[in-house]
C-alpha cells in the first residue's frame, strides 16, 4: 500500500501561485517525509513550470524513484530524514529536467558505488558457533546463501569438537535450510545432519539427523559485507550414549541450542 502525499511547499521568494507544484508519492516504509523531498527538489528546479510528480519506492539498499522520463535506484548507505531526501532530490531533479542528456552517478563519500543491492546477491559467510551438547560444543563453518526476493536458500557446513570433554569427539554439522528476510532480520528452518567420530575407548562413528530453526541479524559494514549474529537450535531424532567404566561419559543431545557470529560477503 502506498501513502500519497502532495507536497506543495512555498519558498519565501515569490508568490505561491507562481511556484511549481511538486507531488511526491511515498510507498511506505520510506526513509524520509514527502515534504522533505519536495523541499530539497524545489531548490534545484526552476520556480515556474509544469507540475512535477515523483514516486518513491523502498528497495533493499535505498529507494527507487520514478519520474518522467525514467527511474533510478539510489543507494542510501543508511541515510535517513533530510540527508536522505537531499541525496534522492539530486537524481529526482535530474530526471525531470528535460534538457539534461544524462544524470550523473551518485556516490556517497567513503562508500564504494554498488549497483546491485547486497540483499539480492549470493553471499558466503564464515562463522564460529558455540552449542550446548553434553558440555560446550565449538564449531567453525562456511555458509552459502542464495536469495530469491525475500526468500533465501542456505547451506551451512562446518565441524568442531568438545574441548575439555571426557570423550575425544569430532563432529561435522551440515544444515540445509530455507527462510525469509525482513530487513536486517532473517529466520530459517530446515534439516540438520551431524556425523560423529569418537576415538575414546573402542571408538565409534554415527550420524545424528534432525532439524533446526534459527534467527539472525545482519549488520551492514560496507556495501558488500555484513556482520552476522545468529541464535538457533538443532533437534535430533536419535541419541547415542557412550559409557566408560560403567558410567555415562557422553550422551548426544536431543535438543541443542547454539549461538553463532561471523561475517558475510556478497558475491
Amino acid at each position: 500500500m502506498s501513502l500519497k502525499l502532495a507536497a506543495g511547499l512555498s519558498i519565501l521568494c515569490g508568490t505561491a501561485a507562481a511556484e511549481r507544484a511538486i507531488e511526491v508519492e511515498l510507498v511506505q516504509p520510506a526513509p524520509f517525509e514527502a515534504g522533505q523531498l519536495a523541499a530539497a527538489m524545489r531548490v534545484r528546479l526552476p520556480m515556474d513550470g509544469a507540475p512535477v510528480r515523483v514516486r518513491v519506492t523502498p528497495i533493499a539498499e535505498g529507494v527507487r524513484i520514478d519520474a518522467a522520463p525514467g527511474s533510478r535506484d539510489i543507494v542510501l548507505h543508511g541515510l535517513a530524514g533530510t540527508d536522505a531526501a537531499r541525496l534522492v532530490a539530486l537524481a529526482a531533479s535530474d530526471l525531470v529536467l528535460a534538457d539534461l542528456a544524462a544524470a550523473p552517478e551518485l556516490v556517497v563519500r567513503g562508500a564504494a558505488p554498488d549497483h546491485r543491492a547486497a540483499d539480492d546477491r549470493t553471499t558466503i559467510a564464515v562463522t564460529g558457533a558455540l552449542a550446548h551438547w553434553d558440555g560446550a560444543f565449538a564449531t567453525g563453518a562456511l555458509e552459502l546463501v542464495v536469495p530469491r526476493g525475500r526468500f533465501v536458500i542456505s547451506i551451512d557446513a562446518g565441524a568442531g569438537t568438545m574441548p575439555g570433554g571426557t570423550v575425544d569427539l569430532f563432529a561435522g554439522v551440515v544444515r540445509l535450510g530455507a527462510g525469509l528476510r525482513f530487513g536486517a532480520l532473517e529466520v530459517r528452518c530446515g534439516l540438520t545432519f551431524a556425523p560423529l567420530v569418537v576415538e575414546t575407548g573402542a571408538g565409534d562413528t554415527t550420524l545424528l539427523a534432525g532439524g533446526h530453526a534459527s534467527a539472525r541479524v545482519r549488520i551492514p559494514l560496507t556495501a558488500s559485507t555484513r556482520a552476522v549474529l545468529a541464535l538457533g537450535a538443532d533437534g535430533f531424532a536419535t541419541r547415542t550414549t557412550y559409557v566408560l567404566d560403567g558410567m555415562t561419559a557422553l550422551a548426544t543431545p536431543r535438543f541443542a541450542p547454539w549461538l553463532a557470529a561471523g561475517m558475510e560477503v556478497a558475491l
